[in-house]
């Protein structure tokens, strides 16, 4: 009886040593976690006083932001959010289909229009090229304002037809807004819309940050002609409705710098953890290579997801150009096999996030119009990181050796197209 009492008292006293075992390990690994979060957020400070020290954009709190995945959510939330429509829709797009989601999107415009609702409309003239005039002609005939951005008039003293508007922007009521990568189109739907699936990113942004959102709509609406608005029915106050710290950029300002540019360049020469970029169209500036070469020979984990299937196949060779400098420094490289890769964010150090329009390449950087947001938060940096994981399990990961072994014509094709593209 005294043996089974004293291994009854031993298996108890195991048992509870090894509970206290797992209580220390999860203590260390809270210790550990806590202390990654700690030093992520010393990249803050350093950010902000470069972005003080440029004067680029506006720090504002208070706003809620949701990160969406996919083109069928994207769409159910645009409708959902012009239905309940009370004042004003400001919807600007580079691409607007005159497909099933084209048509779908542009009925509801005209039933709002109808029901006392303002509807402004502005597409780019080059992204809208094959859509048939039709719809256009449907939304200015039942009361949407319509404006075209740099129609094809050659004849035109500085008409450029590299300048597009190449923005995604969807403010309801001044209050809601929703920025990223989506155009109106079928081919970023799923199964709901019988799309074609492509893998995109887009925000929705409540809060005070909605009103900057705003203001870069209204800005080009004037500048091409669009009707005089009512600046008190599209700039309402707005109360905080989350915790998000945010900072909206535009591409370009009138002192010629480039706000998304020096964004990206701060963020990167700040990290000193991790730099995870998603980009479709990825043909980076000199500057922006060093820094993240720089980055990755100073031991951050500098990570690239990039397309596997591109709609544009020339950028796809002159973003291959520069692989194996890449890898040869130790920045890992994905191409995204799923569907076509078309989203544009980045997280860096786990704590500053940033998804918009913004392809890293000349045509975004010096040419085009084009919108991001930057997200200060760790909470979402974190769903950021996590959705880059879960892209990486659709991704093929290359290796400096099997890219030694690409074919020369390969090499021939990518030096032609990347020295072509930074000619444009």
């Amino acid at each position: 009886m005294k043996k089974k009492n004293e291994k009854k008292k031993l298996s108890v006293k195991k048992k509870q040593w090894e509970n206290h075992g797992d209580i220390k390990r999860y203590s260390i690994d809270e210790i550990q976690s806590r202390f990654t979060r700690l030093r992520n957020r010393l990249f803050l400070p350093s950010y902000l006083r470069q972005m003080k020290k440029l004067s680029i954009g506006s720090l504002t709190g208070g706003n809620k932001v949701s990160l969406i995945h996919n083109g069928d959510q994207c769409f159910e939330q645009f409708i959902k959010a012009m239905r309940s429509a009370k004042v004003s829709i400001n919807l600007e797009t580079f691409i607007f289909n005159s497909d099933e989601v084209g048509w779908e999107i542009a009925r509801l415009l005209v039933k709002k229009s109808k029901k006392g609702v303002e509807v402004n409309v502005i597409y780019d003239a080059w992204g809208c090229r094959l859509t048939s005039p039709s719809i256009f002609s449907f939304l200015t005939e039942n009361g949407v304002e319509v404006v075209e951005y740099h129609p094809f008039w050659p004849w035109r003293k500085y008409w450029n037809p590299f300048q597009r508007d190449h923005r995604k922007i969807l403010v309801v009521d001044g209050k809601t807004a929703f920025v990223g990568g989506i155009n109106i189109g079928k081919e970023y739907a799923g199964e709901k819309f019988n799309g074609e699936g492509w893998r995109d990113t887009h925000l929705r942004i409540d809060g005070p940050a909605v009103k900057y959102i705003q203001f870069y709509f209204i800005e080009i609406w004037y500048r091409n002609g669009g009707a005089i608005l009512d600046q008190f029915r599209y700039f309402p106050a707005v109360r905080s409705t989350g915790k998000k710290l945010m900072i909206v950029l535009g591409s370009k300002t009138r002192k010629k710098i480039r706000p998304i540019n020096e964004s990206y360049l701060s963020a990167i020469n700040c990290a000193g953890n991790s730099i995870f970029i998603t980009n479709a169209y990825f043909v980076p500036t000199q500057n922006l290579n060093r820094a993240l070469i720089h980055a990755a020979r100073r031991g951050v984990d500098v990570r690239l997801m990039l397309p596997g299937k591109s709609d544009v196949p020339p950028v796809r060779y002159a973003s291959r150009y520069k692989y194996k400098k890449y890898l040869k420094n130790g920045i890992r490289i994905y191409e995204y096999g799923k569907s076509i890769l078309h989203a544009k964010t980045a997280v860096i150090d786990g704590i500053w996030s940033t998804v918009g329009s913004t392809n890293l390449d000349g045509l975004s950087f010096k040419k085009n119009l084009e919108i991001n947001v930057v997200v200060l938060d760790q909470l979402f940096g974190e769903e950021m990181e996590k959705t880059f994981c879960n892209d990486i399990e659709a991704s093929n990961e290359l290796t400096f050796d099997q890219w030694e072994k690409r074919s020369f014509l390969n090499y021939i094709l990518e030096w032609f197209w990347y020295h072509f593209r930074n000619f444009m």
